[in-house]
């Protein structure tokens, strides 16, 4: 293997000296990770001085699963916020985030903050069957996860203070994370699979409220009697359907193997009040019949599904909904909601 530079072995040293702060809840069943053969990259933003930047770090063993971090200068471990880009799960890239001037200026301040951000990839849902469907990007998701926590050493990162945040694709994806219960597996053969995947927080901009797609029309749209399941599935195409859930014929939404499956993606059933507390925005779309596949998947009525159901569960939740009149934020933005929950 490689030999790491000078720099990046004397900072291995430090960040071994700090294990105590980043590992305050650590299992101790999970063996001392190797050393990481990377070096920081140039940023493809503005950066603060001292901040570090490290380029399509691999988590597991696809081209597609790697991630971008941005490491801020400091003397102790920092809280991390864990970007993931939508695109429906078929499009989409984290390189996104840096032609946002917006997003680049929000990342710059999370720095100055100290606060880490790592930007994923995952693989993507292809057009053929492939028999995984969503639950594929979704596990990539975690195991980023984990192999940011496994190796919060050498990313000074102190795993106890993780939010998660993304848009659309990227919102249901924090929400299935973060609503879980621990999907640590204690005995797995594998350390990274042993991390824990509770959040601090949970910031979902313009979501998806479950990926039972199917529970949709009783669950969301009540208010549109008009909107039947099957007029739904005829909107989202037959084919979105079968590749969402891995499937060759729409006859098989309803057999017991994709009943468990969507279960399984339900996020609307997952919640409890021992969940983090959730940031819900959509401000971009109209409160009208949902006739469109955008519509559908991203109307106003899924966050406010997301909102209901976190109140009836007892989880904190704030939530900016204008279209719908809902804003219970107290002039609280999602960027300091994500300071709060890790600086505090």
């Amino acid at each position: 293997m490689k030999r790491l530079s000078y720099l990046l072995e004397t900072t291995c040293l430090f960040f071994a000296i700090a294990i105590s702060s980043c590992d305050k809840n650590t299992n101790q069943s999970i063996p001392e990770p190797p050393v990481l053969n990377i070096s920081p990259s140039p940023a493809p933003i503005s950066v603060p001085s001292g901040a570090k930047f490290y380029s399509n770090v691999s988590y597991d063993n696809y081209p597609e699963t790697v991630f971008d971090i941005f490491v801020p200068a400091s003397g102790h471990p920092t809280g991390l916020l864990i970007k993931i880009h939508g695109g429906g799960f078929r499009g989409g890239d984290k390189s996104d985030n840096y032609s946002n001037k917006g997003v680049n200026n929000e990342i710059s301040t999370y720095l100055l903050d100290t606060i880490a951000v790592a930007n994923l990839n995952y693989r993507l849902l292809q057009p053929t069957n492939e028999n995984e469907g969503v639950l594929k990007p979704l596990n990539d998701c975690k195991r980023a996860l984990q192999f940011i926590r496994y190796y919060c050493q050498f990313f000074n990162i102190d795993k106890s203070k993780v939010v998660l945040q993304g848009g659309s694709a990227g919102a249901g994806t924090s929400l299935w994370i973060g609503l879980n219960n621990d999907m640590a597996n204690s005995n797995a053969t594998d350390p990274i699979e042993r991390e824990s995947t509770k959040v601090k927080g949970i910031v979902a901009n313009t979501t998806q409220s479950t990926y039972d797609v199917l529970s949709w029309p009783t669950a969301v749209y009540s208010v549109y009697p008009a909107l039947t399941l099957d007029s739904m599935i005829t909107i989202l195409s037959p084919e979105l359907l079968m590749g969402f859930y891995g499937i060759s014929d729409t006859s098989q939404l309803f057999s017991p193997a994709i009943t468990a499956y969507r279960a399984k993606v339900d996020m609307l059933a997952m919640m409890s009040a021992d969940d983090p507390e959730i940031y819900v925005a959509t401000d971009s779309f109209d409160n009208v019949f949902p006739n469109s596949i955008g519509l559908l998947e991203h109307h106003p009525l899924q966050s406010k599904a997301v909102m209901d159901r976190a109140i009836q569960a007892g989880i904190p939740v704030k939530a900016y909904i204008p279209k719908l009149g809902i804003d219970n934020t107290n002039g609280e933005s999602a960027q300091n909601f994500v300071r709060r929950k890790l600086k505090n």
